[in-house]
């Protein structure tokens, strides 16, 4: 890992920290609260990860468009993005989940996360959401703990786990692209700190989403 990714994770690392140590965490682990904690999240997750391909796509308007290698990347990447949020979705439906949950306004907090990747996108371009996609295609050993309680407590599969089990292996190969476009495309001071202030304020928001899903109890 280079010494800017370095820096880029112990962001991403001590925000994750403030979250574990929050009340959804700590309400997850109350088995009468569990499942309908997992479905309130996930119907969040569903919410923000609808817009994930159409920002990241938003995000090439205003690049240089001499930086082909990096417009080929974000493109590419959209693409790859588009419907995952059915993962989130069918997921909930094959657990009996009322497909009404998801017609329900997001919580506040989801939406200010979903206009302010939209705000990145349109103003700020492809170099700053790269702090974004750096945790979010590489945050499955935060979210262990949620699912290990998934697997042991909910008793639910693979099958009834995709966006967290089969999306993981999708991310896999997303985080080393987002990797390798940092190590490539960020280069100035501005640029680095301009990554680190998305990774900062994305995950930060994240973890708003989680307390707001708690308050819901």
């Amino acid at each position: 890992m280079t010494e800017f990714r370095t820096e880029l994770k112990a962001v991403c690392d001590a925000e994750w920290a403030k979250i574990k140590a929050g009340r959804f965490f700590q309400m997850m682990k109350r088995p009468e609260l569990q499942r309908e904690l997992y479905i309130k999240s996930i119907v969040q997750v569903y919410h923000y990860t609808k817009n994930n391909a159409i920002n990241q796509a938003v995000a090439c308007w205003n690049q240089d468009h001499k930086k082909v290698g990096l417009l080929r990347f974000a493109m590419k990447h959209a693409l790859e993005e588009l419907g995952h949020e059915n993962m989130a979705y069918n997921d909930l439906i094959a657990i009996g989940v009322d497909p009404a949950e998801f017609e329900k306004p997001m919580l506040p907090a989801t939406e200010a996360f979903y206009g302010y990747l939209d705000y990145v996108s349109v103003c700020r371009g492809i170099i700053p959401r790269l702090g974004y996609s750096f945790w979010a295609e590489d945050s499955y050993e935060h979210l262990e703990p949620m699912m290990d309680i998934c697997k042991n407590s909910l008793k639910l599969t693979d099958k009834q786990m995709t966006f967290f089990v089969a999306h993981a292996i999708i991310d896999a190969k997303h985080s080393e692209e987002v990797n390798a476009a940092i190590d490539r495309w960020v280069e100035t001071d501005e640029e680095k700190e301009a990554v680190k202030q998305v990774a900062r304020t994305t995950v930060y928001l994240m973890g708003k989403i989680l307390e707001s899903v708690a308050d819901e109890f």
